[in-house]
């Protein structure tokens, strides 16, 4: 009886794990330990052996790990890779001003504001240094939300809230500084030239069903096919029936499991999302941007002292990083943000072990 028991103790395990990855255990550590909601994490080897995990706090029924999660700003690197895909095909100029593809209405607000539309690029929204403010980080925009989460929210209403509530920060070219208004209006471009929704665009252009991302889709404008959504949790409040359109137009909007999110972010990497290898190079170049930006185009350049993630992050509390140096992949997040350091250690953790001199040792070859 013991043995059939513990084979049906391990069956009920909440973990998904495809293949273990001692490099994962080794970074999970004592993770779990205060965790005040949980974490799922899905590391990705060069071989395409997949691992995910699920970290609970005390008391709280476990995650099976395939939920989706709205995965926040992770959406940007989408949206900048559909961008670029349309440059390799000569569809877009990324050195180009954006007043050429925006309503006058909105190019014509933002200049009343101090802003110069006609010299603001789509590389320079590309890499968050068009001298855009950020309506989504004014502390008006949450106060609003938490107030009456259903509020409905529209990019024309987005850029009105930006003109309104702040300033611009600098010169276009002048310096980094993260903007989701930046990226809504990228995601108005792509919708002009395709002549598509953003969400059709991102999917056609980066061959989503292709990539077998079948726990992927657009939140509102895509069918969720009876996929599990996670509660993500945010200074204590339940936001799973926030409105979706605080964060649905470029900036945001997509939602994933930890799963697929690793997936996409390790064949973009591999350079198998872009039809030629330049474009992937022209992603992750410096060339151009501000002295010690950590953002190329869509992409973070992550410093982790003694090794480099290339990925992004989501504002729920999502993390992917992908090792440049093993090839190796994690994708993380929480359902409580306060747990979201936890998950950036991990991460870190996991890259520093893949990219180190001990990988081997750790599991991690």
């Amino acid at each position: 009886m013991k043995p059939m028991g513990w084979l049906l103790c391990l069956l009920a395990m909440p973990s998904i794990a495809a293949a273990q990855d001692l490099c994962l255990r080794h970074a999970i550590g004592d993770a779990e330990s205060g965790l005040k909601g949980q974490i799922v994490v899905t590391a990705l080897t060069a071989k395409g052996d997949r691992d995910t995990q699920v970290l609970s706090a005390v008391g709280q029924a476990k995650l099976k790990g395939d939920e989706g999660f709205r995965i926040a700003s992770i959406t940007k690197t989408f949206v900048a890779a559909t961008v670029l895909k349309l440059w390799e095909a000569g569809r877009i100029d990324l050195d180009a001003p954006i007043a050429r593809w925006l309503p006058s209405a909105w190019t014509q607000r933002l200049a009343g504001d101090g802003y110069s539309p006609s010299k603001m690029t789509v590389r320079h929204l590309l890499s968050h240094t068009s001298g855009l403010a950020d309506h989504a980080q004014a502390e008006q925009f949450i106060a609003t939300i938490k107030a009456d989460p259903t509020t409905e929210w529209s990019r024309a209403r987005d850029i009105a809230r930006l003109v309104e509530w702040t300033d611009p920060v600098g010169a276009p070219g002048e310096k980094f500084a993260y903007s989701d208004t930046g990226y809504l209006l990228l995601g108005a471009i792509v919708e002009q030239i395709t002549g598509q929704d953003l969400p059709d665009a991102v999917r056609a252009q980066l061959g989503l069903d292709r990539l077998g991302l079948e726990d992927t889709y657009w939140e509102r404008y895509e069918p969720a096919h009876a996929r599990t959504r996670a509660h993500q949790v945010f200074e204590g409040d339940d936001t799973y029936a926030w409105n979706p359109s605080m964060d649905l137009f470029g900036g945001g909007g997509l939602v994933a499991s930890t799963a697929d999110i690793a997936v996409f972010f390790d064949a973009l990497l591999q350079g198998r999302v872009f039809s030629k290898p330049s474009t992937l190079k022209r992603m992750l170049s410096a060339e151009g941007l501000p002295a010690g930006s950590p953002y190329r185009l869509g992409l973070f350049d992550y410093d982790l002292k003694g090794a480099r993630g290339i990925g992004h992050s989501g504002f729920w509390g999502t993390l992917v990083m992908r090792d440049p140096i093993s090839g190796r992949t994690i994708a993380g997040a929480v359902t409580d943000r306060a747990d979201y350091p936890k998950l950036n250690k991990l991460a870190g953790d996991y890259i520093r072990a893949a990219a180190g001199p001990g990988a081997a040792a750790a599991g991690c070859k």
